[in-house]
Parts: structure tokens; C-alpha cells; sequence
């Protein structure tokens, strides 16, 4: 059972077009109501970066020590996507565990998807 806010390896493969793919971390952020009921999760995978690479307006950049991964990386919010448990290639990797990390990242999500209120008040 996978948790908010963990971060799993997992096989995104096989992909279609410009979907992310391949063996990548994600971040899962479901609601534990669904994460305990049904054998999928809602995550958002990781890109590795480096200095000078761009990043994009839906993305959000993490540092190693913010993520607890090996790399500087970006969770890309345009590749949000439900998986199955079966993609998960090995255990808990690391877990957002700072509150205004995941204030953050719940902001974003909201501003990706235009869930903020003040998108409806025109």
C-alpha cells in the first residue's frame, strides 16, 4: 500500500507519444482513502536536471535534499497520471515530509489544474 506524499520507482513503460516512460521516481499523490481501497495511485514523475537545464512553468524544481533523491530534479505536473501497484518497482524510496514542500506542491497541482478559486470569479 502506497502512502501521499511517498516517492516509489516505477515503470512507466509502456508509454504512447510524448508520455513520460521508462524507470523513474514519482511522487504519489492520492488520497490515502484511495491509496488503501484500490490496487492504483495518482503520482507525478521526476526528471532528473542539471545546472542550465530549463524548467518549465508546470514543472516544480526539488533539490536532492528536498526529495531525498540522488539528483536535483523536476516533478512534472503535465505527465500527471493514475498507475497501477504493479508498476511499483521496489519499495518506499523517500517521502515529502515538510509541510511547506507540500504546500508547495499541492499549490501547483491546484494552479495546473485551475482549482483556485479566484480562476472562476470573472
Amino acid at each position: 500500500m502506497v502512502k501521499k506524499w511517498e516517492i516509489y520507482f516505477i515503470n512507466l513503460d509502456p508509454s504512447n507519444g510524448s508520455e513520460q516512460g521508462g524507470k523513474r521516481p514519482v511522487l504519489v499523490i492520492s488520497n490515502d482513502a484511495v491509496n488503501n481501497h484500490l490496487p492504483i495511485f495518482t503520482c507525478i514523475p521526476f526528471s532528473s536536471v542539471k545546472e542550465g537545464d530549463k524548467i518549465y512553468p508546470t514543472e516544480i524544481f526539488l533539490t536532492k535534499e528536498e526529495s531525498g533523491l540522488s539528483k536535483d530534479s523536476v516533478l512534472m505536473l503535465q505527465q500527471i497520471r493514475t498507475v497501477s501497484v504493479g508498476r511499483i518497482i521496489n519499495r518506499k524510496i523517500s517521502e515529502i515530509k515538510r509541510a511547506s514542500l507540500r504546500d508547495r506542491i499541492n499549490n501547483a497541482i491546484k494552479e495546473y489544474f485551475e482549482l483556485d478559486n479566484n480562476y472562476y470569479s470573472n
